[in-house]
């Protein structure tokens, strides 16, 4: 990819973060009640944008969700960018998306996103962190102030 493509792929993955997060955020304080489950599904979303922001950043593209866990293990974890449990919490908040997404039998409550909240919470910062200069600052913004009311949001 060239740098053209790199920075329009970052700004295009972190616009979808930050919406993600906003709609993860209206699922938890929206006028129409909390919906737990579709919360965490925009939340895996979310973090899976940022993943591939990241990745795009150093012109890596990946074709599936797996492939973003496994070139994120590779390219970020390995290296001590980010920590070691990094893919492995992603793949459980995958794990839950599919349970909130396609088992509506399966009710998903606040110990679901209290559980995963701090790693959450710390990724993203993470990420954007990674991501510096690169991140469009508007957006990397909003990304930032929309993860820190979701870590100081009261769960019930």
């Amino acid at each position: 990819m060239d740098k053209a493509v790199i920075a329009q792929t970052v700004a295009d993955e972190i616009r979808a973060a930050k919406d993600c997060m906003a709609a993860a955020m209206n699922n938890l304080t929206g006028a129409y009640g909390k919906a737990y489950g579709r919360c965490l599904s925009d939340l895996y979303y979310a973090c899976y944008h940022l993943a591939s922001a990241l990745l795009a950043s150093k012109g890596i593209a990946a074709n599936s969700h797996e492939a973003v866990q496994k070139l994120l293990a590779l390219h970020f974890v390995k290296p001590a960018a980010l920590p070691r449990d990094t893919t492995a919490k992603l793949n459980d908040l995958m794990d839950k998306r599919h349970v909130a997404d396609y088992r509506p039998y399966i009710q998903i409550g606040t110990e679901d996103l209290a559980g995963l909240r701090p790693w959450i919470v710390g990724f993203v910062r993470g990420v954007l962190r990674l991501l510096g200069k690169s991140a469009p600052a508007q957006e990397a913004g909003a990304l930032q102030r929309a993860v820190d009311d979701f870590e100081k949001i009261r769960l019930e």
